[in-house]
């Protein structure tokens, strides 16, 4: 068995995009997200989009905590976006 660990995605969907084609080119069959996932100006719904769809362990950052726990007025604008 082959596993992959991916963390700080940020919402760079494009990244992931490329992680996840070099991560079945090299056969892996299992991936953990370690976490920081949404968080960032880039693309988070269709970064979360691609990253429900996996069939993998996902892991709340501590970005990630803060999307949930935090209240929107209380956020900073990275985060408001990404919300």
């Amino acid at each position: 068995m082959r596993f992959a660990a991916i963390a700080d995605v940020h919402g760079n969907r494009l990244a992931l995009e490329a992680v996840l084609a070099d991560i079945r080119a090299h056969g892996v069959s299992e991936i953990v997200n370690l976490g920081d996932m949404a968080s960032g100006p880039l693309d988070a719904r269709r970064t979360m989009d691609a990253l429900m769809a996996l069939d993998a362990v996902h892991v709340r950052g501590n970005h990630d905590r803060c999307l949930i726990d935090r209240p929107f007025e209380k956020m900073e604008p990275w985060e408001r976006r990404a919300y």
